[in-house]
């Protein structure tokens, strides 16, 4: 779902958002740290801490991002 908030300079590295799930990732409906921008794109690449695989990456685009919280510098 498109929810249209937040514009990508809005979010930076280290802040958390808050996206739905996408057929293709599931059980993700929580905050998430943004580990890096796509601001051409406008897309945030976050991290998925799954059961102590913090190795794993989502993408996400700006339009998609539901909520955020701010935390980076």
């Amino acid at each position: 779902m498109k929810y249209n908030k937040y514009k990508i300079e809005d979010i930076e590295v280290g802040d958390e958002v808050y996206f739905d799930s996408t057929p293709g990732q599931s059980n993700h409906d929580l905050y998430w740290k943004v580990i890096s921008k796509l601001e051409n794109e406008e897309r945030l690449i976050v991290q998925l801490d799954e059961m102590g695989h913090s190795d794993l990456r989502w993408t996400v685009n700006i339009d998609e991002v539901r909520q955020h919280i701010k935390i980076g510098k």
